[in-house]
């Protein structure tokens, strides 16, 4: 005689499988975010350059779903900064008005170069963009859309 998986067995399977999934992708992302790529420790020595790209100027907080969203343009840039060897995702920061990603790299306008075609395409759009030579500088080239 077959037995048929009763419907409290369906939803426990389910929600452990969704549950996997979503553990899977979390650990996936933790180790994609702020992960300098390791074969170019004389790249990370040396690197100086950052670009400080801002979305702000909105009249309310930011929701939380176009936040989450953002997470894809944010791995996307990270990629394609690794990929030319010129950088990587340093962080974010994020208040009630303003949200600002940090690159860090070797030469932040070719970093932008990189980075702009990405952020076209994201949710939000960005208002401004430093270009730093060293994280503290005193006079970034600001770029504005």
């Amino acid at each position: 005689m077959d037995k048929q998986p009763t419907l409290t067995t369906t939803k426990w399977l389910r929600n452990f499988i969704v549950a996997l999934g979503v553990s899977v992708s979390l650990a996936g992302l933790a180790g994609c975010v702020m992960v300098p790529p390791r074969e170019s420790a004389q790249v990370m020595e040396e690197a100086d350059a950052w670009v400080v790209v801002t979305f702000a100027d909105r009249n309310d907080r930011f929701d939380l779903e176009v936040l989450g969203a953002m997470i894809e343009y944010e791995l996307a840039a990270d990629a394609a900064l690794q990929v030319a060897g010129v950088g990587w995702i340093d962080g974010n920061d994020i208040g009630n008005y303003q949200y600002d990603l940090y690159f860090s790299g070797t030469d932040s306008a070719a970093m932008w170069e990189i980075l702009e075609p990405v952020f076209a395409e994201a949710p939000l759009q960005w208002t401004s963009v430093e270009l730093r030579d060293g994280l503290d500088d005193e006079n970034p080239r600001i770029i504005t859309p």
